[in-house]
């Protein structure tokens, strides 16, 4: 079976939207003849350093649709999307298609192509005008849905059936590290440094801990407009974002990784609050690290963390217990190893080849 995997971004990239693109297709590429992704731009000469920078071990191809601006707009994704239906049209069989394009998907859908359509978040302008109407053609039999959490269906209550709800995954090869001499009086943050995220958490119980370190890692870049006030806080420090195969090597330099997410949660370059829906790669790393994680209480991932059985879940708007907690933690290691043995064994519900096989195992009855 062929494999046809469509994402609208270019490469090189540092988003988690790239590293859950390359994962997908790593699994993919294990269980398909021939696995096909589809990027709208990639720069020359660095597609074997790519899927190295990505931890990808199984072979897959990668094909551009040259464009001279890398931002998308409406009109370069119509585009786009025309570009990819011609090339996936001259197949002799129809392949397996998986987008995270929706003008993608319509047009496949549309000419009678079936296939799923990964989302993400909520839909906004055009777009959301466009696939409501398209609810109402007889070729929406054509469209499956692959719902990254079941809360995003609250906001698309007019589909009733024909979708998989996958959360996000890991790559556990990737975390098969030897254990290592752990930093004393540290614990750590990765990911996003957008508003939400969590620093605004770290800053305000940071000030408090003073003999415990907080290493924060992420896109400096966000942080331009307050570099200079954070450096006052001298148990903060950030390290600029890591590549993507880096990072199990680095979480397993510390004992405790910290989660503290705020009910709302913003993502770069979008207007969009994903605190409702989010499915975030870094739980699921944070997971297979076997590290003491401590992060906000919040219902949208419920139903993978559980508090005082894989983790220490605090509610986001009390700094004072964050502090308690964290304390604690640090006072008696041993009091908390059990959560570490129990996050590794929830993590192997929630791997890429899993989420890979109940696509295909839905693939075959579709």
């Amino acid at each position: 079976m062929k494999t046809y995997y469509i994402a609208e971004i270019n490469l090189p990239s540092n988003s988690a939207y790239a590293v859950h693109v390359f994962q997908m297709c790593n699994a993919l590429a294990k269980l398909s003849n021939e696995v096909i992704l589809i990027v709208p731009c990639i720069k020359k000469n660095c597609l074997k350093k790519i899927k190295k920078e990505y931890g990808v071990k199984n072979d897959f191809k990668i094909k551009s649709i040259f464009f001279k601006k890398k931002k998308l707009n409406f009109f370069s994704r119509i585009y786009f999307a025309n570009q990819c239906f011609k090339i996936i049209n001259n197949e002799k069989k129809k392949p397996l298609i998986i987008s995270r394009s929706i003008i993608s998907s319509l047009i496949f859908a549309k000419n009678n192509f079936n296939n799923y359509i990964e989302i993400h978040h909520e839909l906004k302008s055009f777009t959301y005008f466009f696939f409501r109407i398209f609810q109402f053609s007889s070729k929406k039999k054509y469209l499956k849905y692959i719902f990254i959490n079941k809360y995003l269906l609250n906001f698309f209550d007019f589909i009733k059936k024909d979708y998989l709800i996958l959360d996000d995954a890991v790559n556990l090869d990737l975390f098969k590290l030897k254990k290592i001499k752990t930093l004393k009086n540290t614990c750590a943050y990765f990911g996003s440094l957008t508003p939400g995220k969590g620093l605004e958490i770290i800053k305000k119980i940071s000030i408090q801990l003073k003999k415990i370190n907080f290493h924060i890692y992420g896109d400096m870049k966000l942080l331009k407009s307050e570099l200079k006030y954070l450096q006052n806080f001298k148990n903060l420090t950030f390290f600029d974002h890591l590549k993507y195969y880096k990072v199990p090597k680095i979480m397993n330099k510390y004992r405790v990784l910290l989660m503290p997410y705020l009910q709302n949660v913003s993502v770069r370059s979008k207007n969009l609050d994903t605190g409702k829906y989010m499915s975030p790669l870094k739980l699921f790393e944070y997971l297979a690290s076997g590290k003491i994680i401590i992060a906000s209480k919040l219902n949208v991932y419920s139903h993978i963390l559980k508090n005082n059985k894989n983790s220490i879940l605090v509610p986001f708007n009390k700094p004072q217990l964050w502090i308690q907690k964290i304390s604690d933690v640090f006072k008696d290691f041993n009091k908390y190893e059990y959560l570490s043995k129990n996050s590794i064994k929830t993590v192997q519900k929630y791997t890429w080849d899993l989420r890979v096989k109940k696509i295909l195992q839905d693939f075959k009855n579709y």
